[in-house]
């Protein structure tokens, strides 16, 4: 009976999702990564402009909620992220979407491995966070969005005191097929 129960819940989940439309899309534009590092006194707070791309879905879920996944590459100077986030968004209004969900990922780049060669086994490239933004959809298959991550965990896994996090802010375009 269990099992019934769950097969049903499963089917009517799906032909919900289905029935307010699933679709693939592209997402580009400008990220802004902001890196702030204090270790053994010594503070540095730098930021640097560079792009993003990324591969999305966008799961409707119910006319005013939808899950949108995407797999993203940003960069900004010497540092670059893959990240994967999963968005939750609210329709407020007709095409204004409000966002908001997790992510994980991985930083890269000359700056990053340099840092990684200096402190050894007291770094992680695994970038936790949230994401907070909001996007509007301009007709069904073009939108616009910009949001902020926040970093969650910490880079510097040593002792004593040490912090390394990087935000970024995101401001792009994409379309829909």
């Amino acid at each position: 009976m269990k099992k019934l129960f769950l097969a049903a819940f499963a089917v009517f989940a799906f032909s919900n999702i289905q029935a307010q439309g699933t679709s693939f899309g592209v997402t580009a534009g400008l990220s802004n990564l902001n890196v702030q590092a204090s270790l053994g006194g010594d503070e540095d707070d730098e930021s640097e402009t560079g792009f993003h791309i990324g591969l999305l879905a966008d799961l409707g879920i119910s006319e005013k909620f939808h899950v949108q996944p995407e797999l993203t590459f940003s960069n900004g100077g010497d540092v670059s992220f893959i990240n994967l986030n999963v968005l939750a968004k609210f329709y407020v209004s007709d095409g204004l979407n409000l966002q908001a969900g997790p992510t994980i990922g991985t930083a890269g780049g000359d700056d990053i491995d340099a840092v990684e060669a200096l402190l050894g086994d007291d770094f992680t490239k695994l970038n936790l966070g949230l994401a907070v933004g909001a996007g509007y959809d301009i007709s069904e298959s073009f939108f616009a969005q910009a949001r902020y991550g926040f970093q969650i965990n910490d880079h510097f896994k040593g002792s004593g005191n040490g912090e390394i996090k990087i935000n970024n802010f995101l401001v792009g375009v994409g379309y829909k097929f």
